[in-house]
């Protein structure tokens, strides 16, 4: 179902390299796009709007329609109940539990796109903050140099592989057919929904506007952003023990009481310790 992305697609046309044959596997897998397109032209406007910025959010721009996400969503609606119910009649299951399991698996059914765009969008923007700093550093590094702020962006992403470049190519695309520079950095933040790209979008937006140094702000930002990062560690370092509890309570601490009393009942019960109490 996927489709090759814009990128992909200019390269092949720039390589000049000849079409592929359309083999029977290609010919289904076009088939079923088509008619889960088909099955998703009945969604409604505002589920269109979400599943779009979702799906921008998971960089899956240009390779998935909401159309096609819907139509994945109303196909798991209306199949999975039946598993559910076969499920629950095989295992012998009275009629009003097979019921429920069916509705509980069309409910599954619907709301699991939702979740792995979600998780998806939520795994890029990880990505997005992972190298920010380390972009931004080359950034300022080639504002110093000399360069212009979109020819440094142009010239690092071109050398950068990611969503991070991704989304700076797509702000050069912006820039290049007339959006103003702001619209189209705070376009980054709300396509990746990610904090850092927003305060650095702000940051140049107004240094920009009160002709402040773009080298000074993108070297002041890289610092922040880096960190910002080590107190996220810190944070998640600090939560580490509260996480181990669960692990400590029902895995380890079983384990050591086995460990300690077994033998000493087994001896006190073989002194006759424990008679008294009926062992």
């Amino acid at each position: 179902m996927f489709r090759r992305n814009p990128l992909e697609r200019l390269a092949e046309m720039e390589n000049l390299k000849p079409p592929k044959k359309a083999t029977s596997k290609r010919r289904a897998l076009s088939f079923l796009a088509r008619f889960v397109r088909t099955l998703g032209g009945f969604i409604p406007s505002q589920s269109r709007s979400k599943l779009r910025m979702l799906i921008h959010r998971a960089g899956l721009a240009g390779r998935l329609r909401a159309e096609e996400v819907f139509g994945v969503k109303l196909i798991g609606f209306l199949t999975l109940p039946f598993v559910g119910f076969y499920l629950g009649t095989s295992i012998n299951m009275t009629l009003v539990q097979s019921l429920i399991l069916a509705l509980l698996f069309g409910i599954a059914g619907f709301t699991a796109p939702d979740f792995w765009l979600s998780r998806q969008a939520r795994r890029r923007c990880r990505l997005i903050e992972r190298h920010l700093p380390d972009f931004v550093d080359l950034l300022a590094t080639c504002v110093e140099a000399g360069l212009g702020l979109d020819a440094a962006i142009d010239r690092i992403t071109r050398r950068f592989s990611g969503p991070i470049a991704e989304e700076f190519q797509r702000y050069l695309w912006e820039v290049q057919i007339g959006r103003p520079r702001n619209l189209a950095l705070m376009g980054i933040a709300e396509r990746t929904s990610c904090d850092d790209i927003r305060i650095l979008a702000a940051s140049l937006t107004q240094a920009e506007l009160f002709g402040i140094p773009i080298a000074n702000v993108l070297r002041t930002q890289a610092e922040a952003l880096r960190e910002r990062r080590f107190q996220q560690a810190r944070e998640r370092a600090r939560r580490a023990p509260l996480l181990m509890l669960p692990a400590l309570a029902f895995c380890f601490c079983p384990v050591i009481f086995l460990l300690l009393f077994v033998p000493l009942f087994l001896r006190a019960r073989q002194s006759g310790l424990l008679q008294f109490l009926g062992f």
